[in-house]
């Protein structure tokens, strides 16, 4: 009950400095869910890309279908082959065509103009191997030309990985103001209570006592930053998922994070437990400093 009693006090003659310290609380949170999102995002984008990186060997004109059978069987032998395809260039119109601008670039063309290819998707993606693979198809007889866009992709990895350091270095960040926030606030309520801590230690009470409901205050910051932090990402992401899917079309609830059972859920648990870290971190940190 004293305990209780003192936790009270001190929120109560704190009052707005504890709004600031759950607020930062909560924009932390709110930045480390944000983070995680979009950490989460980049990793199944890179994922994504690394794992349907391909080379297409584009064939001469009345190459010999045993012979592209034979290229097509060497190179499934390769290492970091995922799979090997043979696609027309009857197909590969059909697909050109699908798109009006592509379309348009057709008809003015007599007949088709496209040649048949060997499309190769590598299991991984590295510089290495999609050089090694490519070189490999254009010593093959019957092969005109090999593309795999490597630079294109070599951009859009370094891009990821550039959002995961540029989120990463905000997340710490944040992590690191908002321990030093509360670490401040509670020093305060500490210097505020100095007379009172000063009578409990001249009558023997335990450290233990004496300092507990100053970490009970920084958790109670957390708890509530916490929360209001995981509210705050879960209204914005809600209403840019509904804006998106009505502007595009584009359902982002497939994806898992996106999902009520995860993002409803699991990331409250996740806010509420780094809220509640957070504040019990920089309380711990405030009494380093304050209890010599």
């Amino acid at each position: 009950m004293r305990w209780a009693k003192e936790i009270g006090t001190n929120l109560k003659r704190s009052g707005f400095m504890s709004l600031i310290s759950a607020g930062t609380i909560a924009i932390t949170v709110f930045m480390l869910g944000a983070y995680y999102i979009v950490q989460s995002g980049v990793t199944f984008l890179a994922r994504h890309i690394e794992s349907n990186v391909e080379v297409t060997a584009f064939l001469k004109n009345n190459t010999p279908q045993d012979k592209t059978d034979n290229i097509i069987m060497e190179t499934k032998a390769l290492a970091g082959v995922a799979e090997v395809r043979f696609v027309t260039k009857w197909d590969a119109f059909q697909e050109f065509i699908q798109d009006p601008e592509m379309k348009a670039v057709m008809d003015t063309f007599e007949g088709n103009p496209l040649p048949d290819s060997i499309v190769v998707r590598l299991d991984t993606y590295t510089r290495e191997k999609i050089e090694r693979i490519s070189s490999f198809l254009r010593e093959k007889d019957g092969v005109e030309e090999v593309q795999y866009g490597a630079g294109e992709i070599e951009n859009l990895i370094n891009i990821v990985n550039a959002v995961r350091f540029i989120a990463a270095a905000a997340g710490i960040i944040f992590i690191i103001a908002s321990m030093l926030v509360v670490s401040n606030i509670i020093n305060l309520t500490i210097y505020a209570r100095k007379q009172d801590i000063y009578i409990f230690r001249m009558i023997g009470a335990d450290e233990s006592y004496i300092r507990m409901p100053f970490v009970a205050e920084g958790v109670i910051h957390g708890l509530f930053g916490g929360a209001a932090g995981w509210a705050a990402l879960y209204g914005v992401v809600t209403v840019l998922i509904a804006q998106i899917r009505q502007e595009t079309g584009l359902d982002l609830s497939v994806y898992h994070i996106f999902r009520p059972e995860y993002f409803s859920v699991r990331l409250l648990l996740y806010s509420v437990g780094a809220g509640i870290g957070l504040g019990f971190t920089g309380s711990l940190l405030s009494q380093l400093r304050m209890f010599k």
